[in-house]
């Protein structure tokens, strides 16, 4: 699996959100990682491969990491103030977050690649609700989940039928040839940039699902394309607060997301998933994703002052994400945003006593 993250980048010390470029350290890049120019929104990282969930949540943090480049010495004043700000939309540009998966012991063919769309596609609405993370557009605080998905799926990342699988490249899921430092992948596009912690746990979702295809298991879910589309945009409009189709029946995304989880259990906890991405499935069943902290951090700073309440809320985010880059956990970063943490003592995932934590 690879990730590839795109950003806004908050410009220091005016704290202004921007479509400029932030920098890494000079000399720290890993082989296969990569630091590059989205010429649409700016700042573009690609991960190395991993092949396991909590690999590749250190390598992310570590690597989003080097973006913060007062922890090095150097003398470019410029760079220094430079931070990322992990969101899908605020000012009139999509960020995105997009999610390659491969096989480890093969190449990954077209035709195989088609099967594992096909398999599975119809979770996908889940995949959005968590990832939902675009409140703000046109610099406008909304009460919508995910802007990105409504106002760019027609002409970026354009919904496709569940076997409709193609190499053409604004699809929400197509089959990327490799190249020389890459492998051929299933590359899944339809998502928000956000928190690393999310996109793990999106991963989660994508890499169970798999994992049940490659046993042969029969689709849990499986949808019309009109049943698709309404969890689509429900999941767009609400993130976790939507209401999603598993076949005939209309859920709670929340009650979507137990069933999964009961139903994926054995690929769950083969996965040796981190403390602090269950964590964030335990916050999705209260209802809560990026979207919900963004959204939430905005109009407190809004309530606060409006006429400057996004250098406010950006000044906050820098030190958030600097501690949440750091090691520190989401509780923490949420602190740093003036958001409460809800009480998830009492919260289980799938069914009470399942064992994955």
């Amino acid at each position: 699996m690879g990730v590839e993250l795109e950003g806004y980048t908050i410009l220091k010390p005016n704290y202004i959100i921007s479509r400029k470029m932030a920098f890494h350290r000079r000399g720290t890049g890993e082989k296969g990682e990569r630091f590059s120019r989205d010429w649409s929104i700016g700042t573009e990282y690609n991960s190395r491969p991993f092949t396991s969930i909590r690999e590749g949540f250190f390598l992310l943090k570590t690597g989003l990491r080097k973006y913060n480049t007062t922890l090095y010495r150097q003398k470019s004043r410029s760079r220094k103030g430079r931070q990322l700000l992990l969101v899908g939309g605020w000012n009139d540009r999509f960020a995105g977050t997009h999610i390659h998966i491969s096989l480890a012991d093969r190449s990954l063919k077209f035709q195989e690649a088609r099967k594992m769309a096909a398999y599975l596609h119809d979770h996908l609405p889940l995949v959005m609700a968590i990832m939902a993370n675009s409140p703000v557009w046109d610099d406008r605080i909304t009460s919508v989940a995910s802007n990105r998905i409504l106002k760019g799926s027609k002409k970026y990342f354009h919904p496709i039928l569940r076997d409709g699988l193609t190499k053409r490249e604004f699809d929400e899921i197509i089959y990327s040839h490799g190249r020389v430092t890459k492998p051929p992948t299933l590359e899944i596009r339809g998502m928000d940039s956000n928190l690393p912690e999310f996109v793990m746990a999106a991963a989660c979702i994508l890499k169970a699902s798999l994992l049940a295809y490659l046993r042969r298991k029969k689709a849990a879910n499986v949808l019309s394309h009109y049943r698709y589309l309404r969890s689509r945009q429900d999941a767009a409009h609400k993130g976790m607060r939507a209401r999603l189709c598993w076949n005939d029946e209309w859920l709670p995304a929340t009650e979507y997301l137990d069933r999964f989880f009961w139903v994926h259990r054995k690929e769950l906890k083969e996965m040796d998933i981190p403390y602090e991405i269950l964590t964030v499935f335990k916050l999705l069943k209260k209802g809560i994703n990026g979207g919900t902290l963004v959204g939430d951090a905005a109009r407190k700073a809004y309530e606060t002052h409006p006429q400057t309440w996004q250098k406010r809320f950006a000044k906050r985010y820098d030190k958030a994400i600097q501690l949440i880059l750091s090691g520190n956990s989401l509780a923490e970063f949420m602190q740093e945003m003036k958001l409460k943490l809800p009480d998830l003592a009492g919260v289980w995932l799938g069914r009470k006593n399942m064992g994955l934590l």
